[in-house]
């Protein structure tokens, strides 16, 4: 016999397997329920109940009902942020302003809105409403859900069990305490705060750190005592000088002149002088002119003499020995000068102050007797220990275009004095306060000059 053919076996078709199902609305908030377990702060919180509630139940808005004094709404699904100024968030808080006197926001609540305003043409597409409010506390708030068709009962039970579930992961949220310390951490905290207020109250000196430089004593200023142009300077800045010594001339070109011709003129007067006394012996009229003679050469000679101080006064010498002060020479060579123009300066050396330039923040620690330690910016490490012996009441602009208050501190130390010019920091040692201001004083301060307090 033929033996008969093994039939051949079939394949399954994937068109042939069951197609799954949707996830039915109890599997979808189940989902929902997790992802809001797992929130960490209120802000996610938030956007996921009220972005996630239309995988739920199909709904036109969610929004966020806060009840925690008059109802407010926090945000609205499908939105970033939301605006509470805008006439819809008004429109729609003063309904819940409503539902709130009518006890309706304390249970679950279905209504219908007026979704026309009577002010203009507005017209809210979604009239259908329901509230359900937050567990375990409804004063807390809820959520509110609108549509443009009415919810069923079904949709409400989900949509209420979506609210306490979100009511549930804030109040726990709110709730979350932090751990609180052992018995031994307890004191040892308690330990640094004391002993941290009991440093607060430490009496320290209020203290300054401002620019501060060297300065001459009293120096002798030269000035012009005419009206010129400075033709030499005769010495560098810094230079030694005698008492006498030539320091700076003025050009003398029209005082020499000036000079001659008073010199010719008084000649000339003499000259006439001598005449006129030799002929008045013979001549009676030559007696009358003998006296306007006279007049006419004690004139010349006092124009001689003038011309004579004038070239005088165009050389400016030293008053007394020291060390001359001044910017530099090409600063000063061909520079007209008026007169009383103040030119150079001649100082001791041995004679110097310091002189400390505090801003208006640092004023209040200048006072007479201050201690002051200024450190040189050559020697930071060596402080020069200095008494403050005068002060400005009123600030006076610098060079640099602000303003800040003068004061003199004169050198303890009369063996190594800095030399005229050097600059440096200068700490200044005011009232005592207590610590904890001191600490405060600067921050308090800047608050108060932004805030104007």
């Amino acid at each position: 016999m033929t033996p008969k053919p093994k039939p051949k076996p079939k394949l399954a078709l994937a068109q042939d397997a069951p197609a799954p199902h949707p996830p039915s609305p109890l599997e979808r908030l189940t989902a929902v329920q997790g992802e809001l377990m797992r929130k960490t702060d209120r802000i996610s919180l938030l956007h996921s109940a009220l972005n996630r509630a239309g995988s739920v139940v199909p709904v036109g808005h969610a929004l966020w009902v806060d009840r925690r004094g008059k109802p407010r709404l926090l945000g609205i699904s499908a939105q970033e942020s939301f605006d509470r100024n805008t006439p819809f968030a008004q429109w729609l808080e003063a309904h819940l302003a409503g539902w709130a006197t009518q006890h309706h926001l304390d249970a679950p609540h279905t209504a219908t809105l007026e979704a026309r305003r009577a002010t203009d043409a507005f017209t809210y597409p979604y009239g259908c409403a329901y509230y359900a409010p937050f567990a375990p506390r409804a004063d807390r708030g809820g959520l509110l859900f609108t549509r443009d068709i009415p919810f069923t009962e079904t949709e409400t039970a989900l949509l209420g069990r979506l609210a306490a579930m979100t009511g549930v992961v804030d109040a726990a949220l709110k709730g979350r305490k932090r751990a609180r310390l052992s018995g031994r951490k307890r004191i040892g905290f308690w330990a640094v705060v004391a002993a941290l207020g009991a440093a607060a109250c430490i009496p320290v000196p209020l203290t300054a750190l401002v620019p501060a430089e060297v300065v001459p004593s009293a120096p002798a200023s030269l000035s012009s005592s005419i009206d010129g142009v400075i033709d030499d300077i005769l010495v560098e800045p810094g230079a030694r000088v005698s008492e006498g010594e030539v320091l700076a001339r003025l050009d003398a070109t029209d005082l020499r002149n000036e000079l001659s011709l008073a010199e010719e003129a008084l000649s000339v007067s003499e000259a006439r002088l001598r005449q006129t006394s030799l002929t008045s012996f013979i001549n009676e009229p030559s007696k009358r002119e003998l006296a306007v003679a006279q007049a006419e050469s004690d004139l010349a000679r006092a124009r001689r003499d003038f011309a004579r101080d004038r070239l005088s006064k165009s050389e400016i010498r030293a008053p007394r020995d020291g060390v001359v002060l001044f910017s530099s020479v090409s600063d000063w060579e061909g520079r007209p000068v008026a007169t009383g123009e103040a030119i150079l300066r001649v100082a001791e050396p041995t004679r110097v102050l310091l002189r400390v330039h505090a801003p208006l923040a640092h004023g209040e620690a200048l006072r007479d007797g201050a201690r002051v330690r200024f450190f040189l910016d050559s020697d930071p490490i060596t402080p020069i220990e200095a008494t403050l012996t005068r002060a400005d009441l009123e600030p006076v602009p610098q060079p640099d275009g602000k303003v800040a208050y003068e004061a003199d501190a004169a050198l303890e130390n009369d063996d190594d004095l800095p030399r005229i010019g050097a600059r440096g920091v200068a700490k200044v040692y005011g009232d005592t306060a207590p610590l904890g201001y001191f600490i405060i004083r600067r921050p308090l301060t800047l608050a108060r000059q932004w805030t104007g307090l």
